[in-house]
């Protein structure tokens, strides 16, 4: 009894990495990306970078592919719909953005696992505060890698670049400081 209700655990948690994950990462990141900066990729919310650092703190390493996955198809389906179709540019931007925003969480969710700890998070005031401080900084690395790859790629221009660094690093901050605590609450983790 007791090993089959192991592999149920297994097949849910399997269930929402690799199919719930990607498809919370691209609808909230879809509705996010409707308040996007020219050219469409930054966005002052961006809910599924709370998301990813989330399934991270929970799951660990094992979030990763449904981050990356999410990322990769959301950003397939923006460059899409900015270019009007689809070229090797908008696969390698996709590509470059999942890199950039399964970094983001696996550096997040460590940071959080290794620091406020994990399965029993927040139990101090210190660890909020201690979140609340560390979240801006580990969003710079998704902000930072995508950004400097799109602009390499001459998909954001010169003259974009720090506003849509701004709005990427913002919206990732907000996004991680939203939903990070509510995701919590829904996985009705301690």
């Amino acid at each position: 009894m007791l090993q089959l209700d192991l592999a149920n655990l297994t097949a849910r948690r399997q269930l929402l990495v690799y199919v719930a994950l990607p498809l919370a990462y691209i609808i909230t990141g879809r509705l996010g990306l409707l308040l996007a900066v020219p050219p469409g990729y930054a966005t002052p919310a961006f809910l599924p970078a709370g998301i990813a650092v989330t399934a991270t703190f929970i799951a660990g390493a094992a979030a990763l592919p449904g981050t990356f996955l999410g990322s990769f198809l959301l950003n397939l389906w923006i460059g899409y719909l900015i270019a009007g179709g689809s070229n090797l540019t908008q696969i390698v931007t996709a590509l470059i953005i999942a890199i950039g925003s399964m970094t983001q969480a696996a550096i997040g969710g460590a940071a959080l696992r290794r620091t406020i700890g994990y399965p029993a998070p927040f139990r101090k005031p210190s660890d909020v505060l201690f979140f609340f401080l560390v979240a801006p900084i580990f969003c710079l690395t998704s902000a930072t890698l995508s950004l400097g790859a799109l602009w390499a790629l001459g998909v954001v221009k010169l003259p974009e670049l720090p506003m849509n660094w701004v709005m990427w690093w913002l919206g990732d901050t907000l996004g991680v400081l939203v939903a990070l605590p509510l995701m919590i609450w829904l996985a009705d983790e301690p």
